[in-house]
Parts: C-alpha cells; structure tokens; sequence
C-alpha cells in the first residue's frame, strides 16, 4: 500500500471558532478523531483539512492535526490514516436491490460460454427450479441478436429466463415461453414487443414489459433469502465506499420484511431511501399509503418519499424513445405514456408532496420528462419539488438548459459511458455517428449549470463508485482504451465527478444539510482511499480502493491490511 507524506498547516481562526463551539466546557470529548489524512470536504467554505473529529454519529470539528488532536479526551480513539485521501461517503443516486440468487453472465465472450456458466449453475439448484441468469449483452450473439436457440438445446425440459445486463430485455426458452403462454397468436403488450421469425414464432427475445409474464411465472423469493441478499449486498456496497443508496423501484411483501428485520437488529450497513411505485392516475388511497410510509420512515437510516417511474426502454434494446429513428434496425422506440397522461399522473404524485424520478433515456423520452415537468410546476405552483429524469443518455442539446431552468435534476451514471465491446459494437452502431457523438454528455450537463447526480443503475453494472468516477473522468477501460477517452469532449475533472458522487447525490434526495460534505455538525460519513485519486491519473483510479468506509461514525468496512 501506497503512504502519503504526512502534511502539517498553520492554525486557521475559523478552524479554532469551530472547535470552540463544538466542544465547549460542557460538552464530552469526540469518541473518535482521525488524523494525518488529506481530506476533500466537498464543503466551499473549508474544501481541504487534515483530521476531523466525531461525537456520536455527527462530526463535531473538522481542521488540521494539531487543533483536532488536542480535542481527545481519555476515551477518544485516535486513528492516523498514514496521509490518505479522504473523501465523504459515497452516495449512489440509482440503485437496486438483486433480491434474487441468479447466474451471472456478465463478460461471457459467447454463447457456449453462456451456457456452460448457466448449467453449472443449475446444477446448484434443485431439479425443476427455473434456472435464471443476468448480464448478458446483444455482442455475445451472431450479429448481435439474441435468440434462445442455444438455451432450447441446452435445457429442453426446464424454464429458463435470462435478463440482459440493463433489465429490459430478456430471453426465455421454449418452456419459460409455453409456461407464459406466448406463441404466435400472442400480442405483445402495451410498450413491448416479441421478436418473431417469418412465420410469427417467438424466438425467445422479449423487450421490455413483453417479459412480464414470463417473469410472473418465476417463484418469487421468501423474506430470509431476501434478507440474506440484503445483508451480502450491504457488505459489498461499504467494500466500495458507499454509506447511501437511492433504490430506484419500489419494495414487494418479502423485501419490506427484509429491511423491516435489518433495522430493527441494528444491520442496516448503508443509508437507504426507497421509491414508491409509479401508476397512471393513482387512487387516493394509495397516495395515502404512500405518503403515510415516507412520513413514518424519517429515520437517518432508511427513507422513502420519491417515485419512480418509466418513460421509456433502453437504446441496446431498440426501445428507448427516439426523436428519429435508430440508424440499424429503425423504429424510434417504444415509449410508454401519453404527456396528458403523465402530466396528469405527476400532478397527482407531486400535489401529494412526492418527488418523482422519471427513466428516459432517448431524446424524445427526456424532451416529453421536461414537458411534463414544466407543465406541472405551472399548474400546482412553486414549490421545492427536485424533479429528477433517470439516465437521460441521448438528450437533444437544445433540451440541456432547461434542466436548470426547471430545476430539474440530471440522475445520471457515469459507469454507462464504459467503452467495452457492447457500446462500440452495439450501441454506437445502433445511434448512428451524430447521436452517439452527444451520449452521455457530463461536462455539457455541468456547463448548463445542471444539478447532476452520480449512480450506478446496479447491478446493471458494478456499483463502484471509483469506476463511475473512471469513466466520467477519462472515458477509458483500465488499458487506456480507447485512446484519448470515447467521446473525449464528455468529460469532466475529478472533483467534479467526487461532487456528483456526493454532495449533488444527497441534495437528489433532500439530505445536503445532512450528509454528502464533511463539516461540524453533518452525520460522520467517510471514506478513505488507498491511493489520491485527485492526482487525476487513470493508473491511479485503476490502483485505489476504499480502506476504511464509516458510516455514522462506525466502521462499516475495514481493509485487513489497515491498521
């Protein structure tokens, strides 16, 4: 492991005025003070310091070493990080819980490869459970169509369902397919389609809500596998830094007991804050219910109050809704709402007090997400209302001042704009030269003074938020491909990325005053890392990882190699 140098400053008056009022006379020395760190506070007034000290779970003075370390009292803990960055916990603005046990099928090269990993992972399962896998993307197909043949060939009397990386399309077998009763008579729904040979035969891809059904077959979950999934998935979140997570769907009977039983034993390993579901026109019953659950769950570790709902597909899939059509294969999309509709539907939401997060990823989706959002602040009035819009991979440049102008947040992720084989291959092909040239644009969101929120879509793709960070800084897989970044005019300097990770991931979901910068009187959330990735090089991003995460003033990870 890498050290930095121990760094030492003068005194600061506002430092000592700081001190002074966080603990006076009466008031207990911190328990826990960190040292020797160079620390990024996120915070305008006082961006740099060098140690900082925690009471309870609330930093109560941040500084440099000598001022802080003079605060301990006989009971205080002092730790010396040895010269780390340190930076504030990381935040993920969208995010999912994988309640379900699937084979994983990320970076299979092949369809032999995809099945070898599927029947190895039958064989984990009983004999007649649905066998079913995640991950897979349309380049691991012969011209980059998915197709279940080989799945057919390979489990011939067992259901099968294989969801793409990005969740919106799926491939299910002649028998997941016969259990759903889809044929060839079979009408895709409203905002799906089934892709069919020439005489109407599925061939086993099905694209957005077309896989319902299939879906609905699969046994759902108990609450103790949920619970154990949480717990993992919990653990591997802290490992990567994270201390909160925006959990972009909303929770069924199991996955509320689940986090019902972790917070009551004290598990919960991160900050969460849940959606609620998102249907047109909702009753005011449900509206009830839902406002009734954000105003009981106000705790520090678990919230909800937003709403998330879907306005389109995605562009690997061909469904995500374009204002022309795709330059390989046609179509422009498959959007999922008339604006009166969705205006309507948000009205309701927002006059109830919720915030609402809307996926759209193509143009036309994210042009219809800002319509309806302009429409209805001007027919229920100011408020404080953050509307977000999820993704927006592809807007129209024209659309980007208008995030500002309407307040609208941009929850974007920094991990989609990845360089590997699927988004050369596939998704830029799929775009043509003109719109792929404008995907995923986070400096032109920065520059028209957006409020930008870092996420993950997890587990879409890895939740790491030093990867997120890789990529929105160089645009460029760990070997240096390609060379000189994807669309190199898309990125943006590190700090500003650790902002979006951060400070903007908590003003996304009401929580600036209380998490996302490290300042006296903000919840004690922190992460240090093994190397300074603000020396902005992409061997350094490759090379750190998280050390130590702390969320509430207790370690929720800790390196073995950290002492």
């Amino acid at each position: 492991m890498r050290l930095l140098p121990r760094v030492r400053h003068a005194a600061l008056p506002l430092v000592a005025l700081l001190l002074t009022s966080a603990c006076g006379p009466d008031l207990p020395p911190p328990d826990r003070i960190l040292l020797n760190g160079l620390v990024w506070t996120g915070d305008s007034a006082r961006p740099a310091a060098t140690a900082l000290a925690i009471r309870g779970d609330t930093i109560i003075a941040v500084g440099y070493d000598a001022e802080i370390e003079a605060l301990a009292g006989e009971t205080t803990r002092v730790e010396n990080l040895g010269g780390r960055r340190v930076v504030p916990g990381f935040h993920d603005a969208h995010w999912h819980l994988p309640a379900r046990r699937d084979a994983d099928l990320t970076g299979a090269p092949t369809v032999d490869s995809i099945v070898a990993r599927l029947q190895a992972f039958a064989a984990t399962l009983p004999p007649d459970a649905w066998v079913t896998g995640r991950g897979w993307t349309p380049d691991m197909f012969e011209a980059n169509t998915a197709t279940s043949a080989a799945i057919d060939a390979a489990f011939p009397d067992r259901p099968v369902l294989l969801v793409d990386r990005d969740g919106h399309q799926a491939i299910a077998n002649r028998v997941a397919l016969r259990l759903a009763g889809i044929d060839r008579t079979t009408v895709a729904p409203a905002g799906g389609a089934i892709d069919r040979t020439r005489d109407g035969t599925p061939t086993g891809l099905l694209r957005e809500t077309a896989a319902w059904p299939v879906k609905e077959r699969i046994p759902a979950p108990n609450a103790d596998e949920v619970y154990a999934a949480l717990q993992a998935t919990m653990a591997a979140a802290a490992r990567d830094g994270l201390t909160a997570l925006q959990v972009a769907n909303g929770l069924n009977e199991a996955e509320e007991e689940a986090f019902a039983r972790a917070l009551a034993e004290g598990t919960l390993l991160t900050r969460f804050r849940i959606a609620v579901p998102f249907v047109p026109l909702p009753s005011d019953s449900a509206l009830a219910e839902w406002t009734a659950r954000r105003d009981r769950d106000r705790g520090p570790l678990l919230r909800h109050g937003i709403a998330k709902g879907m306005l389109d597909g995605t562009v690997d899939a061909r469904s995500a809704a374009m204002l022309a059509p795709y330059a390989v294969g046609g179509g422009t999309g498959l959007p999922r709402w008339s604006l009166d509709t969705l205006v309507a539907t948000i009205a309701r939401y927002d006059s109830a007090g919720m915030q609402v997060e809307l996926h759209a990823i193509g143009d036309a989706a994210i042009r219809q997400a800002l319509d309806a959002y302009e429409a209805v602040a001007r027919r229920n009035g100011p408020r404080d209302r953050r509307p977000r819009i999820e993704h927006l991979e592809v807007p129209d440049p024209s659309d980007l001042p208008r995030f500002r102008a309407l307040g609208v947040i941009a929850s974007t992720q920094a991990v989609f704009a990845t360089p590997d084989p699927t988004a050369l291959q596939n998704y830029v092909p799929l775009l043509g030269p003109e719109r792929a040239a404008r995907a995923m644009p986070f400096k032109a969101l920065d520059d028209a003074g957006a409020v930008q929120a870092f996420g993950s879509d997890y587990p879409v793709f890895p939740m790491s938020p030093i990867l997120g960070m890789q990529m929105a800084v160089f645009r460029q897989l760990a070997d240096g491909t390609p060379a000189g970044g994807w669309e190199p005019q898309h990125r943006i300097g590190v700090e500003a990325a650790l902002r979006h990770y951060t400070r903007d991931a908590a003003y996304a979901a009401f929580r600036e005053r209380e998490i996302g910068t490290l300042a006296p009187g903000m919840l004690a959330d922190l992460v240090v890392l093994s190397d300074d990735i603000l020396d902005a090089t992409l061997a350094t991003f490759t090379r750190a990882r998280p050390v130590l995460t702390v969320m509430g003033g207790r370690d929720t990870y800790r390196d073995p190699t950290l002492r």
